[in-house]
């Protein structure tokens, strides 16, 4: 009875081994497929980012739930909404002056603007690590302090955020 036990232990191991492995390559190929499409997205100059957390003024963290604080890239201008975004709460549409993208050795994702609108001129950070879609954001307005959030960079077609009618 033993021996069978731990025939049976033997063969066991190697078969939960190799279905970890192919759990952790579905998960990384998942990240990845994440990681292109939020790319893909941006390249193409039509997506949202709407924070799961942002850094309050004291430089604690803090949880988004407000699907009315959001930045994204539509019909060729940058909306940010919000005061965690831009530290008022119109929807500024702003105007691209420059853009940067560039890829590290590791294949993150680094993405720099340069916009100016009505109420907000700034300088917009986004970086995605590879591997996912999720980035962190870095808007510094010419008057003001820098906010800081992170969340999800999705295509606009399926974002979930309001969009504000008072656009200034």
């Amino acid at each position: 009875m033993k021996k069978v036990l731990i025939a049976f232990l033997l063969l066991a191991l190697p078969l939960i081994s190799l279905n970890a492995q192919n759990k952790k390559a579905e998960k990384e190929a998942e990240g990845i497929a994440k990681f292109e499409k939020a790319k893909a997205a941006i390249e193409a100059k039509e997506f949202v980012i709407v924070p799961d957390t942002y850094e309050k003024s004291d430089g604690s963290p803090e949880t988004n739930t407000d699907e009315a604080n959001f930045l994204s890239f539509e019909e060729g201008s940058i909306f940010l909404q919000g005061t965690i975004i831009c530290g008022n709460s119109f929807t500024n549409k702003t105007a691209v002056n420059s853009i940067d993208q560039k890829v590290d050795k590791k294949g993150n994702l680094t993405v720099t603007m340069q916009v100016s609108g009505s109420a907000i001129t700034a300088r917009i950070e986004i970086q995605m690590r590879k591997g996912g879609n999720y980035a962190d954001v870095i808007v510094t307005p010419t008057k003001g302090a820098a906010r800081k959030f992170s969340g999800e960079i999705v295509p606009k077609s399926e974002a979930k955020y309001y969009k504000r009618p008072n656009v200034v």
